[in-house]
């Protein structure tokens, strides 16, 4: 099996993994209505299948030759300063009255940032 197409089935068997976790997890919370310490149990069980991503994430870097990995290494710098300049900027923002950014907002940023610093490392190292 191919390193790619490895890494592709352990991503999806992980991301498959949480949102199963996370409609459960959903599921649980409104037939059982729990309170305090349970509810936070229960709202962090699908993090187990966040934590098989990070970690197929890993692996699959850790499979790359170097030119992958000095490509990825960019994209993610370029996705890391991004995010910490967009989140620093909006930050400052909310003085003047732009609403909170609420945590699940920034790693649809860092993504974003994340391939587009992919399509720009890939083009920088042709």
């Amino acid at each position: 099996m191919s390193r790619a197409r490895r890494y592709i089935i352990e991503l999806s068997a992980a991301m498959l993994l949480y949102g199963v976790l996370l409609v459960g997890a959903a599921s649980v919370e409104r037939a059982i209505k729990p309170v305090s310490a349970l509810k936070l149990v229960i709202n962090l069980v699908p993090m187990i299948g966040a934590f098989a991503a990070a970690l197929a994430i890993r692996r699959g870097l850790w499979r790359m030759d170097e030119m992958q990995r000095q490509i990825q290494f960019d994209a993610i710098a370029m996705s890391f300063l991004g995010t910490a300049l967009i989140t620093f900027r909006w930050g400052f923002a909310e003085g003047a009255g732009l609403p909170q950014l609420r945590a699940f907002a920034v790693w649809p940023i860092m993504g974003t940032l994340w391939g587009l610093g992919m399509v720009v490392a890939q083009l920088r190292y042709r």
